[in-house]
């Protein structure tokens, strides 16, 4: 008796397709899901840091009864002037070569309050940021220095900003200290809460420290600038493939330092000390009181310069900041 193996069923190729088309169709309708629920984690993460920053400035307050200074400048012994600069004007196209040594910032110099006493210890505060001595500091990388949604994050080489050649390797920040409201980061003091050698405290805060930004997102994917602080004759430039319809060269200062301009926040015109954030249509800020916000893109850059600066009493249209 002859015995009939019963055939296997299986998929046709049409089968096959169909069921290819419906996985494809789902992947579709998924994935704008889970990206708007992983940016909405990057968002809290970056507040987080943010938070975390707010905390070790308070910290740092409390220690020395003043806020860390913006950078540390120290003229050379020898040099006749306040500020030992080369100034040129930028609105003619031209560059400014800024002597900053050591030029430590702020990120540097509260290390110890984000539970970084390791790699404070590595740093040589007496030299300069860009000196080989003080190499495995400043390309650590810190991870509250880094939002999550921001890209061209790590280590990257600081530029001179006239001939291009390379200063230092250095990781990213992707936040910066608020110099102030509109004009030139080449000019000390600024009217916000940091600039060069600045040691200001909760008292010299006429706004309130509730209403006066401290520190804001500037992402390494517009500008890529070192963490540990400003380098002598560095530059600080758009990053390539940035968000923006300019590439702007800025001096040394602007490495730690960004302020409120005159164009909406996240501005395709924005310039490199400009704030900018990753997320779009909110840029994160820490207030001098320790308090996180997101403030919208289409918020009125009036306001925003307001809230940049360290003095009462603004007032924009009829409201008192």
């Amino acid at each position: 008796m002859r015995l009939h193996r019963r055939a296997q069923a299986g998929f046709t190729l049409i089968e096959l397709l169909v069921v290819i088309a419906i996985i494809a169709i789902l992947m579709g309708l998924l994935l704008p899901a889970v990206q708007k629920a992983r940016e909405a984690a990057n968002r809290v993460a970056c507040q987080n840091n943010l938070k975390q920053i707010g905390l070790a400035l308070h910290l740092y307050h409390d220690t020395y009864r003043f806020f860390p200074a913006g950078y540390l400048h120290q003229l050379p012994l020898s040099s006749p002037t306040k500020y030992h600069r080369m100034i040129l004007d930028r609105f003619r196209f031209r560059r400014l070569v800024i002597n900053a040594a050591p030029g430590w910032g702020w990120g540097s110099l509260i290390l110890p309050y984000l539970e970084q006493d390791p790699l404070y210890s590595k740093i040589n505060f007496n030299l300069p940021v860009e000196t080989p001595t003080n190499l495995e500091a400043r390309t650590a990388i810190v991870k509250t220095y880094v939002c999550p949604s921001d890209n061209h994050t790590g280590i990257f080489t600081v530029l001179n900003a006239i001939n291009n050649f390379d200063i230092a390797d250095a990781a990213t920040n992707s936040y910066a200290a608020c110099y102030g409201g509109y004009g030139p980061i080449t000019q000390s003091p600024g009217t916000g809460l940091f600039y060069e050698n600045s040691h200001l405290a909760i008292a010299d805060i006429h706004d309130g420290t509730s209403n006066t930004i401290a520190v804001g997102e500037r992402a390494s994917l517009f500008a890529q600038t070192p963490w540990a602080g400003s380098m002598s004759g560095g530059s600080v430039r758009t990053t390539d493939g940035a968000p923006t319809f300019q590439s702007i060269i800025e001096p040394a200062t602007v490495m730690c330092l960004a302020r409120a301009g005159n164009r909406y926040l996240t501005d395709v015109y924005s310039e490199a000390y400009d704030f900018f954030s990753p997320h779009g249509d909110i840029v994160n800020f820490v207030f001098a009181d320790g308090s996180v916000h997101p403030l919208s893109h289409t918020i009125s850059p009036l306001v925003v310069q307001a809230l940049a600066t360290i003095a009462g009493e603004e007032i924009i249209d009829g409201d008192q900041f």
